[in-house]
């Protein structure tokens, strides 16, 4: 009888804490409809608020550089130039028509580029051809700060304003991964005001490691020498350092190919890497291993198949960051793995062959004996590296490797924001 009591008072007691809460439930679901939203904007915008700040101190620090090193007693005149030419703009050429698209877009990005090497040659207080070609890539780092800003701060406002539920989805994927890219861009500028390899600079160092002789200019920026490795004709072919150069591939090959019976192209480049992969991993395989707009690609593409030459392709595994970094220990010691690999892809052809180190060549000079103390100048980065959290997840990286989903549509705004960055 007492038990039965005390089970009733317990289930007595049991029911209106339940009917408490239900009611409780019902109070605060309509809060939650009204208020909900709202507390998620506000939650977003101090996100936005705080990456900002952050773009806004990289894309000053990347400017401070620049400008240290281009002219540090510029005045108004200048000023008021260099604030229009860092909201530069570049109109990608119509895909309407397919037929002729490579050689409309390389025609939008030879104006751009001789715009930007005007603008630095007029304004820099050096002649140095070197230093003029270190200044005009970092000047693409203070333009690609500038408009990564623009762009988080233009989502922000679309954000307070129409408080869209997708738009706040997509634009807190979007945070990290354009701060680690302004980020980037910082460590590029860094690098290319200090005449220091980036990760991207592998494959020229790879292709200097390869070339004894004196090499010759046969395209814009792009030398060649003929090697004899291993009884073998080599012909090696790079960006001419060790200013920060990319140059005309495509143009080299196609003539490179005309002239000589080439019977593969072996072209060594940076490639993006998985989480889980080590920086520096050095893999084989098919293709031109070559990133960017494409045009130079498809040259080279082009050049082989009308040849019929087979393509052959190394590639150093490294993440986006680390690309546009100044180049780490880990990825410098790769060149050794890659020489070996690359002359083993060679002896597998009984002629000649030729050879291709793709990249950004800043820091990097032509010839093996002129390359041996590019590790002098990573020093300080690399003990700076030592000193970072090594667990750091690359955003971009990630997204690119996640199929389907809001992950996809990511990408895609990614490489086409990253398209309007000029180069």
């Amino acid at each position: 009888m007492v038990f039965g009591l005390m089970a009733s008072d317990g289930g007595g007691i049991l029911t209106q804490i339940y009917q408490i809460a239900m009611i409780l439930s019902f109070l605060i679901f309509p809060a939650l409809i009204i208020f909900g939203p709202r507390l998620m904007i506000w939650q977003v915008t101090k996100k936005l608020d705080s990456a900002l700040l952050d773009l806004e101190a990289f894309h000053n620090d990347t400017k401070a550089m620049f400008l240290d090193k281009l002219n540090p007693d510029a005045d108004e005149a200048f000023n008021e130039k260099f604030r229009s030419m860092k909201n530069f703009q570049i109109s990608e050429p119509t895909g309407l028509d397919p037929a002729g698209m490579v050689g409309r877009l390389e025609n939008v990005l030879d104006a751009s580029e001789d715009k930007f090497k005007r603008f630095v040659r007029r304004n820099a207080d050096t002649e140095d051809e070197e230093k003029l070609a270190n200044l005009n890539m970092a000047f693409k780092g203070v333009m690609g700060t500038q408009q990564i800003f623009k762009v988080m701060r233009h989502f922000k406002e679309l954000v307070t304003k129409t408080g869209n539920f997708q738009l706040i989805g997509i634009t807190q994927m979007m945070i990290p991964i354009y701060t680690e890219l302004a980020e980037a861009q910082k460590g590029a500028t860094r690098a290319f005001t200090d005449e220091a390899p980036i990760g991207d600079a592998i494959g020229p160092l790879v292709a200097a490691k390869l070339i004894e002789q004196e090499p010759e200019e046969v395209a814009d920026d792009i030398i060649h020498s003929e090697e004899q490795i291993n009884d073998q004709t080599v012909h090696v072919l790079k960006s001419r350092g060790p200013g920060a150069r990319l140059g005309k591939y495509g143009n080299a090959i196609d003539d490179l190919a005309d002239e000589n019976d080439l019977e593969a192209i072996i072209t060594v480049d940076a490639a993006s890497k998985f989480e889980g992969e080590e920086t520096g991993t050095v893999n084989e395989g098919v293709g031109v291993m070559m990133g960017g707009p494409g045009v130079e690609k498809s040259k080279i593409e082009e050049a082989a198949v009308n040849q019929d030459v087979p393509l052959e392709g190394v590639v150093i595994k490294q993440s986006a960051p680390e690309a546009s970094k100044p180049m780490k220990k880990e990825i410098y010691e790769a060149y050794k793995p890659a020489v070996e690999k690359v002359k083993e892809i060679a002896e597998k052809f009984d002629g000649e062959v030729a050879v291709i180190g793709v990249g950004n060549t800043c820091g990097v000079k032509n010839r093996k004996e002129e390359v041996s103390t590019v590790h002098n100048r990573l020093q300080k980065y690399w003990k700076e590296y030592e000193e970072e959290d090594e667990d750091d997840v690359s955003h971009m990286g990630l997204m690119s490797a996640m199929p389907g989903g809001e992950s996809s549509k990511l990408e895609q705004m990614a490489k086409t924001f990253m398209w309007n960055l000029p180069r």
